[in-house]
């Protein structure tokens, strides 16, 4: 069966929801009904998605408010990813990664596959070229930065995710579970990314 090779962009001051929401979905959508329970009792062998986080050096980071996490790889020792997840963070993450040379060439060497930023992670893909010509959106608050720092790209009001195909941007913080929740229906099926919205009791079942 298919499986997604997922690497989620690390750096100091990210917004935790902004990569955990995304790591979260990914982690618990299951081929089958009968592989939640196994999921749940770390007996599941096969899964659709294998995820990992990746940051420039692979050295801890500061999460914003403080949590510190360890990133899975470098830059240097990272797989090649299928999906390739940005987030977002306050101004003080976005003033980092945007004079970090390193990240955005990182990001632009991923063109050729599947790119999708939450939040303010926006700002990264289109300082890496990706959104040039396209419709993209961000967190609320920072819609208007985007559209006068990146005017070739059509900002999008009031809009929980954009798909441009190999570019994905979502809104700000818990929009990023919506945008993933997304990519699961459109990588693999509704019934899957259903099925995921229901164990993370996102949705009710069926009645």
């Amino acid at each position: 069966m298919k499986s997604y090779h997922v690497g989620i962009l690390l750096f100091d001051y990210v917004d935790a929801l902004d990569f955990a929401g995304p790591y979260e979905v990914f982690n618990v959508t299951t081929y089958e009904d009968g592989d939640v329970k196994k999921l749940f009792r770390n007996t599941l062998e096969e899964k659709p998605f294998l995820v990992h986080t990746v940051s420039h050096d692979g050295k801890q980071v500061t999460v914003h408010n403080g949590l510190k996490v360890t990133p899975d790889f470098s830059f240097s020792n990272s797989p090649l990813f299928d999906v390739v997840i940005i987030p977002g963070g306050p101004l003080k993450a976005m003033e980092g990664v945007s004079q970090n040379q390193e990240i955005i060439e990182w990001v632009a060497g991923y063109k050729d596959k599947l790119v999708a930023s939450v939040c303010t992670g926006a700002f990264f893909v289109a300082q890496a070229g990706l959104l040039n010509g396209k419709k993209a959106t961000t967190n609320r608050v920072a819609l208007r930065l985007l559209e006068k720092q990146y005017p070739a790209i059509t900002v999008v009001q009031d809009a929980r995710f954009v798909d441009e195909g190999t570019v994905v941007t979502s809104a700000g913080i818990s929009a990023g579970i919506d945008m993933a929740l997304h990519l699961v229906k459109r990588l693999l099926d509704e019934e899957t990314a259903n099925r995921t919205a229901y164990t993370m009791e996102l949705t009710e079942a069926d009645a």
